[in-house]
């Protein structure tokens, strides 16, 4: 008795994308009767369809025409001002355009990460922007796979087809770092963000490269590193003058580590800029009311967000557009805790 002849498995959008030399968001816009898909590329799409015996999930396709002007966005830490005042320029670009915004906060936790993914998928969002837990996400780049249009922010991403805008993180650090060297600072230490994430190697790298291009050699225990909350950079600080007390200035990576950073410099008992001159990364609105106000590299958050919200649409419109990195400049903004100001006055 001859063989029954085994059925193939049933196909995947990922599989008709890949038929149609297309990718799986123009598949899936194919299928939902979306405009402003030329009309070949809409044959090449239901010729593949029809070749491969594709049948769609209609449960899946009406779940998602009903929330297809839904935006995610899930971030690292939803208490930091840099994430709530790039949320709010996001929020401004996507509500006159008629979406929605649903935030969720990961508290850099990889499973609440990969929870908040999977309901992201179900809700059916239109498109994501995420402050993703490491370089290396494999969920993120899945959903990439499947069509999602994605932008990550702050950070690069290794792998998976998605856009980035970041600030230019190396440049911001070697500015700060060349500005403490130009006060006569030589011992210069760094308090310093995850390694994990590019932000954090970038920033590093750019207070390195200062250091460098000065013939300065910092000692490995002027530099430690924390996980960009109050405490880490609390206790790491602490550590930092306690082994090296003879260090006279300090650069740290990001806003809420600077916080923790000043009060451990305060409770030690030095005086700053006196004792020891500070500068921090990220400029916020109570910077300039500390006692002294704080000498920062600012990132241009507004237009971070803007420019995530626009990549976004581009991509929700045209999902076939190469992928892009956008890295918005930096500026250095001097104030007293560097003691510049003191020395311009004396």
């Amino acid at each position: 008795m001859p063989s029954r002849k085994q059925r193939n498995p049933t196909p995947n959008i990922l599989e008709v994308a890949k038929q149609a030399g297309v990718s799986p968001a123009t598949v899936s816009r194919v299928l939902n009767n979306y405009p402003h898909i030329r009309d070949e590329v809409r044959a090449k799409v239901l010729e593949a369809i029809a070749q491969l015996g594709y049948e769609p999930n209609r449960v899946a396709q009406r779940l998602r025409a009903t929330q297809s002007h839904l935006i995610g966005m899930i971030v690292t830490d939803i208490t930091n001002p840099f994430f709530s005042t790039i949320m709010a320029s996001i929020e401004n670009v996507f509500f006159t355009k008629g979406y929605s915004l649903m935030m969720s906060n990961t508290a850099s936790d990889p499973t609440k990460e990969r929870a908040y993914l999977s309901m992201m998928e179900n809700e059916g969002v239109a498109g994501l922007v995420i402050a993703t837990t490491s370089e290396n996400v494999d969920e993120v780049a899945n959903l990439a796979d499947k069509g999602v249009p994605i932008v990550v922010i702050d950070r690069r991403m290794t792998n998976g087809a998605v856009d980035m805008v970041l600030s230019d993180n190396i440049a911001g650090a070697r500015s700060a770092v060349e500005h403490l060297i130009s006060l006569g600072h030589e011992r210069i230490g760094h308090i310093g963000g995850p390694l994990r994430l590019t932000s954090g190697r970038e920033r590093y790298q750019g207070y390195q490269q200062a250091m460098a291009e000065a013939r300065l050699i910092p000692e490995e225990s002027w530099v430690r590193f924390g996980d960009h909350r109050h405490q880490s950079g609390y206790e790491q600080t602490w550590q930092v003058l306690e082994d090296n007390p003879t260090l006279t200035a300090l650069f740290i990576e990001n806003n809420m580590m600077t916080l923790g950073a000043l009060n451990a410099i305060h409770d030690y008992g030095k005086r700053i800029p006196e004792d020891i001159a500070v500068v921090g990364f990220d400029d916020m609105p109570w910077a300039v009311s500390l006692n002294p106000p704080l000498t920062t590299v600012a990132q241009a958050t507004y237009d971070i967000g803007t420019r995530v919200a626009t990549r976004l649409l581009e991509r929700i419109e045209e999902p076939d557009l190469p992928t892009r990195t956008d890295v918005v400049p930096t500026t250095l903004i001097v104030r007293a805790s560097c003691g510049a100001k003191q020395r311009l006055s004396s």
